[in-house]
């Protein structure tokens, strides 16, 4: 069954399949820059980071 719903990070509406194991709440845009950010975390210096 699909089932419209709202993105998590820009609030549009992106369709979703509930009988899917994992439950999407991004967009497919925002989880591609997701999954991007979150294979490039290795490269993060501690020079990088905030106090």
């Amino acid at each position: 069954m699909i089932k419209i719903k709202e993105c998590a990070d820009c609030g549009k509406e992106f369709e979703m399949d509930t009988s899917a194991r994992f439950k999407r709440k991004y967009c497919k845009k925002c989880s591609a820059e997701r999954k991007k950010a979150w294979a490039n975390q290795w490269k993060v210096k501690a020079e990088d980071l905030d106090d």
